[in-house]
């Protein structure tokens, strides 16, 4: 907080609304000027100021501006030398502007910088109690004092000024007792700071004496500030206690206390804007991996309901079984605990494995289990808190140590079944030790692999994403792609699938061996490991940001924001809230100068997820069990659904947005129908991307984001279709009831004629 971070447009700064419920904490300043008897200049706002009209304040209180020439953005050294030129300037432009000051009269060296102070108030007086907008500042106090003689010319503003006036002392304290309505930031100045410098003024103005360049002072407004559209509530005076205890520990840790309670406060805004927006709705919830703290864009029942076709989708994947459990009839109590909790970890994964053959379906669940937890130790940030290295040491030793253990017991990591089931890990390791060996050694490899890759991330400092796009490929590599290899290994060792699986597609990966050289080395997999990965990040943006762990590239994200923080897109004033996101209320107000930049960026990161997929489907078309088949084509065709309702949305800046339950259960039937129904899907939601780029309804669509999204569309039409469409593959689904469960839905077929999809 005492270095610029970035700029941002007065109407954003200043929006207090759900999101940002302070607004965005920018620099400001405060003068006082005084005449050669001592009597301070004080000024009524304009009727027509959006913040705090008609209220009376100190003599000039703005903004310096970016960009400004000369330049009005100090240097963290200039305020520590007491000489912050830039503020002064801007100081000079404003009182110019607003008081009619002409800048000959006004000398830039002559002004007193004594502090700062940070301070924020919504301006509920003026907007009512959900108020949009207010200040949130760190404001230097600049003082400055006429010679004897000496004359200013004062003509205000009318568009900024409505009155002023030449107060004493004791005059402003007989003032401030009545009735009238004073600026939250100057009732701190004169309660804290004013009277003390007034006392003595010519050493305020001629020495250093009450100069204080160090120090930010915080301090909360009085409660009727309080408030606003975003329910913002105390928060500067509880950080200006911790800061004080802080100080003991050096410069470095008031300043890491300082920036961590700014942090959760913004956090909390962030969630809290979600969570309130998500309470309207039944369909929301908490996403489980984020322990709770991270709200879910679900879908209405009744928005559900008005979907034919998907309700009908669900009701076949129900009652007709086409997902085949290949575990139901196992009596080893072993074996049925590591069933139990593959479906309490992973309801979307737990179907598909089970109706792999019996020959595959324990190992994949084994390697399922063993890797959810390693990926439980990963996500726990509470646990291993000040013991990194304890968490390193777990990471890369797991397979080892783990794996191995038919006793294993890890407590204390993890929430709900992910704790459970790491607290009896030692039933997994029983179980894999009765594996044959071709699954047992890349399971173990795998997992070793994965540790060691996790480790070396869980040591980087990952609060503001990975550091570039190669970064962000490796790590998804090192926890999806290395999952693709070892599937691919098991279906090769097992006999189910021929080693042209293993081969290399049209994506090269720095991970994977040279083809030339190595032509089965498991690309195709890693691309489809990868589609899978980048899709969760981009979904799951807020989640991984408020953990403290996000994987967002900075080389990709900075290219669009105004600061140098990855939270931004979660500002409503970044992802075009209230113009393109419907808002309750104040929609208008913040439609004004609202940036768009989240959703260049999110849909920069969807056209590089997009280029997987051609891969992802040579991948899948080389499948030759149809079990496996299923397997691996409903997590993909999934993945490319989630990324159609992640493009370009909004939402995804404000909690972790869901398809469709109806939509899933569709996406699983096509699944079960075979590669041309798969392919139709994929093609489908190409062909969406591509219309929507097309029509310019999307961000950039004219620009080189959109044509990255047609160039990947294209790739992915180019392969051919066959016969089958859409709804053909569902509804010849609706004949495939048993008799005794068609008497139950019979207005399933009936819709189904209407429509003429039978």
């Amino acid at each position: 907080m005492r270095q610029v971070i970035g700029h941002d447009n007065k109407y954003n700064c200043h929006k207090f609304a759900p999101g940002q419920p302070r607004g965005i904490l920018h620099r400001a300043f405060s003068v006082l000027l005084f005449d050669s008897d001592n009597r301070l200049l004080l000024q009524q706002r304009a009727s027509c100021k959006i913040t705090f009209p008609e209220i009376w304040t100190n003599t000039c209180c703005s903004h310096p501006l970016h960009g400004m020439k000369p330049c009005e953005v100090d240097t963290p050294e200039a305020i520590a030398a007491g000489d912050p030129k830039g503020v002064k300037a801007a100081a000079v432009r404003k009182l110019h502007h607003e008081l009619g000051i002409p800048i000959a009269e006004l000398d830039a060296s002559r002004f007193k910088f004594l502090t700062r102070m940070h301070y924020w108030g919504v301006d509920v007086k003026t907007h009512g109690p959900d108020a949009l907008w207010g200040e949130h500042e760190i404001d230097h106090i600049l003082l400055y004092r006429l010679n004897p003689g000496e004359k200013l010319t004062v003509k205000a503003n009318p568009e900024e000024v409505k009155a002023t006036r030449w107060l004493s002392r004791e005059e402003l304290k007989k003032a401030m007792s009545g009735d009238e309505c004073w600026s939250p930031w100057f009732r701190i100045i004169a309660g804290k700071f004013l009277d003390t410098w007034w006392q003595d003024l010519d050493d305020a103005i001629t020495t250093d004496r009450f100069v204080d360049t160090s120090s930010i002072h915080r301090f909360d407004t009085d409660k009727e500030f309080h408030g606003g559209a975003g329910k913002a509530g105390p928060h500067l005076d509880a950080v200006a206690k911790l800061e004080a205890a802080a100080k003991e520990g050096g410069e470095a840790k008031r300043r890491k206390v300082v920036l961590e309670a700014e942090h959760e406060d913004r956090i909390l805004g962030y969630v809290g804007r979600g969570k309130s927006q998500m309470s309207a709705s039944s369909a929301g919830g908490a996403k489980q991996g984020g322990y709770g703290k991270v709200p879910t864009h679900g879908t209405a029942k009744l928005d559900q309901l008005m979907r034919p076709l998907e309700v009908c989708a669900g009701l076949r994947l129900k009652c007709t079984g086409l997902l085949e459990n290949n575990m139901k009839n196992i009596t080893d109590p072993d074996v049925k605990f590591c069933d139990d909790f593959l479906g309490k970890v992973s309801r979307s994964f737990a179907a598909v494995i089970r109706q792999l053959s019996p020959d595959l379906c324990i190992d994949i669940c084994i390697f399922y289990l063993v890797l959810r937890a390693l990926d439980t130790v990963e996500d726990d940030m509470t646990a291993y808190k000040g013991r990194e290295k304890d968490k390193e040491a777990e990471l890369i030793s797991f397979g080892a140590k783990r794996l191995t253990d038919a006793n294993c017991s890890i407590k204390g990591v993890g929430e709900g079944d992910e704790a459970t089931l790491i607290e009896n890990f030692g039933v997994v390791a029983r179980v894999f030790s009765q594996l044959p060996e071709g699954s047992r050694v890349v399971i173990r490899d795998i997992t070793d692999k994965m540790g060691g890759g996790m480790a070396e991330y869980a040591a980087a400092d990952l609060g503001q994403g990975t550091v570039d796009v190669a970064a962000y490929n490796r790590y998804c590599h090192m926890v999806a792609g290395l999952v693709g290899e070892g599937l691919t290994r098991i279906f090769v060792a097992r006999g189910a699938e021929s080693s042209t699986l293993e081969g290399q597609g049209e994506l090269v990966w720095p991970f994977c061996a040279d083809p030339k050289k190595q032509p089965n080395n498991l690309g195709l997999a890693n691309s489809m490991g990868l589609f899978l990965q980048k899709t969760n990040i981009i979904r799951d943006y807020l989640e991984d940001y408020v953990d403290g762990r996000a994987f967002w590239p900075q080389t990709v994200w900075k290219k669009y924001t105004t600061t140098d923080d990855l939270g931004e897109f979660a500002r409503p004033t970044a992802h075009g809230a209230g113009l393109r996101m419907p808002v309750p209320t104040g929609g208008e107000i913040l439609a004004k100068g609202v940036g768009v930049q989240a959703l260049r960026c999110l849909n920069d990161l969807v056209a590089d997820a997009l280029e997987c997929v051609p891969d992802a489907l040579e991948y899948l078309d080389r499948i030759k069990t149809p079990s496996i088949f299923r397997f691996c084509a409903i997590p993909q065709v999934m993945s490319i659904a989630t990324l159609v309702e992640c493009f370009d949305n909004p939402k995804v800046f404000t909690g972790v947005v869901k398809i469709r339950k109806g939509l899933t259960a569709r996406l699983i039937v096509a699944c079960c129908d075979g590669p041309e129904a798969v392919l139709s899907w994929f093609a489908h939601f190409a062909r969406h991307f591509a219309a929507t780029v097309t029509s310019g309804k999307c961000v950039d669509a004219d620009g080189l984001i959109g044509k990255r999204l047609a160039k990947a569309c294209s790739r992915i039409l180019e392969r051919p279709l066959g016969s089958v469409q859409l709804c053909s593959s569902l509804c010849l689904g609706c004949h495939m009831f048993p008799c005794s469960q068609r008497a139950i839905v019979p207005w399933v077929i009936d819709v189904c004629k209407t429509l003429r999809i039978c």
